[in-house]
């Protein structure tokens, strides 16, 4: 790896921090480190309209690991400690995937449904999916499953960020392992990405994110034929399973894999008109 370039002290200010990011590469960098400053150091954003602002020598240091973090592609998110997702912040690190603004779409198609009793979320990660569906009053009781340790410690101090306390986390092996319980409701925003294009993923989510929640290793395929393997054991009959799809291509072979098991699917479309979520039901 090559080495990072020197950064220097002298006369620092915030437009010279912003002009150094950008120059190697971070095309934000002039939110991020509004956001940062704001966030870390309690900085009011008013005061940032002063581009001569003084830092003392612990910012300093702050901002040099924050700097040569960043131009190493480590996500903007990680370095801050959280990620914002439906309109909350939410605690992450490298154990969870970074909550995407696509995965909202979930949350803004079940907005218009009933409320249901009891939901599960597959793969839960930062709990942000669950503890969503708990704070928009979308479902009354909610487990939300993983296979990673790690990554659950992480959707619980989310769970208790947001001083919620009957959301169930579990670890479970959902392609391995069967469910003894069935759902009004299943979500899930599962790993999609082949073992192919996850190896030309760019290196900011290649090398920072969990590779357990982005890949199947296989053909991308694998969670969603464990779905339609396992539906009619797990979803009750007038329940809903929403899934995020990775690339609008796969979309002719999930149809084809759910409905070899006799389940009916409807697509929906994303911020850039592009299916990104598949609704499936009983026929």
């Amino acid at each position: 790896m090559p080495s990072q370039p020197s950064i220097q002290f002298d006369n620092i200010t915030i437009q010279w921090i912003k002009y150094f990011l950008l120059q190697h590469g971070v095309s934000n960098a002039s939110k991020e480190v509004d956001w940062f400053i704001r966030y870390t150091f309690n900085i009011q954003k008013h005061l940032l309209i002063d581009q001569e602002f003084i830092f003392n020598k612990t910012q300093k240091y702050i901002l040099k690991d924050f700097m040569q973090r960043r131009i190493s592609q480590e996500p903007f998110q990680y370095i801050l400690g959280t990620a914002p997702f439906y309109g909350r912040d939410f605690i992450v690190n490298k154990d969870v995937l970074i909550p995407r603004p696509e995965t909202e779409i979930i949350i803004d198609i079940l907005l218009q449904k009933e409320k249901f009793d009891n939901a599960l979320d597959v793969g839960t990660g930062s709990g942000n999916l669950a503890i969503i569906l708990k704070l928009e009053n979308i479902a009354n009781h909610i487990t939300g499953i993983d296979i990673s340790v790690p990554a659950l410690n992480i959707a619980n101090q989310n769970m208790h960020r947001f001083n919620i306390k009957d959301i169930h986390f579990i670890c479970h092996d959902f392609l391995n392992k069967d469910l003894s319980k069935k759902y009004d409701l299943i979500v899930s925003n599962p790993p999609y990405i082949s073992h192919l294009d996850y190896k030309n993923l760019e290196p900011h989510i290649k090398n920072y994110e969990p590779a357990i929640a982005l890949t199947d290793y296989s053909d991308g395929l694998i969670f969603y034929k464990r779905f339609a393997m396992v539906l009619k054991n797990i979803l009750n009959p007038e329940g809903m399973l929403l899934l995020e799809v990775g690339i609008e291509s796969t979309q002719n072979s999930i149809d084809s894999i759910f409905k070899k098991y006799h389940f009916q699917t409807i697509w929906h479309k994303d911020y850039n008109n592009n299916y990104r979520i598949v609704q499936i039901g009983y026929e």
